[in-house]
């Protein structure tokens, strides 16, 4: 069998977004709810069988898949069909001339819980690189660096920042823990210690958690520690990179100060 040619590869991931978003729009509906289900893991199976990376997703359409699986379909759908745009992330961007002696890596790893959003991924890593985080880990469905719109929005930082995939955030969060490596939840838990009063020791995790979903409480309660940002307007939460971003700065303040101390 011929592989498919572009046109057909584009179609075929436009019909799996479609019957994604029927079977959203329908997911309160049990009996539709387990039909589309079956009938998108067949359509996936026997239609989709020459379409790259697609064919694999016939693996999560399974009966009792909850929301969440629905969402981890949709993500590499969406990631697919849009197009990497030319966006303010590239204005006045530079790299700093090389230095004689690099700054030493701030003993701090991120974990990324499934993010959807390449995009954010990008952005992610060019946090990590501008504060020196030692390693940042990702897991789930979270988008490589080498994704076009996570280079686009990373702007060469994937090259140089350390990082690994780990199946599990769960497994990810243990895996630190066994190495001696204690690891933080960032997340909206009311009564949660501050960013402003956070006692900071390294080398430490934060673990950081999907844009639509947060972390899983399995997760948070695995982790060491919970912090949060304070919010002071209507809204509850930053977008998840905004808040890195905070915590990193934070971070790296009370690492350099340690060092002038010692």
């Amino acid at each position: 069998m011929d592989a498919p040619g572009e046109q057909a590869i584009e179609k075929a991931w436009r019909d799996v977004h479609k019957r994604l978003t029927a079977l959203d729009r329908g997911w309160d509906k049990p009996r539709f709810r387990e039909a589309a289900v079956a009938d998108l893991a067949r359509f996936l199976r026997e239609r989709c069988a020459g379409v790259p990376h697609l064919a694999d997703l016939a693996r999560l359409c399974r009966p009792g898949m909850t929301r969440q699986d629905l969402f981890a379909l949709f993500a590499p759908c969406e990631r697919f069909l849009k197009r990497v745009k030319v966006t303010d992330v590239e204005i006045l961007s530079a790299d700093r001339p090389a230095l004689a002696t690099p700054a030493p890596r701030l003993p701090l790893t991120v974990i990324a819980d499934n993010f959807r959003s390449a995009i954010n991924v990008g952005t992610l890593f060019r946090v990590c690189d501008c504060f020196g985080v030692s390693e940042a880990v990702l897991c789930g469905y979270t988008p490589a660096p080498d994704d076009g719109r996570a280079k686009a929005a990373a702007l060469g930082a994937e090259a140089w920042v350390p990082w690994r995939r780990e199946a599990g955030t769960l497994g990810a969060v243990r895996a630190q823990q066994a190495r001696g490596c204690p690891v933080i939840a960032l997340e909206t838990v009311p009564d949660a210690p501050t960013l402003e009063d956070w006692r900071w020791a390294f080398p430490c995790a934060v673990a950081l958690g999907s844009e639509r979903f947060g972390l899983d409480p399995d997760v948070v309660r695995a982790c060491d520690a919970v912090m949060r940002i304070p919010m002071y307007g209507r809204k509850n939460s930053l977008n998840v990179v905004m808040a890195f971003t905070l915590v990193a700065h934070a971070a790296r303040v009370a690492y350099e100060r340690g060092k002038d101390a010692s």
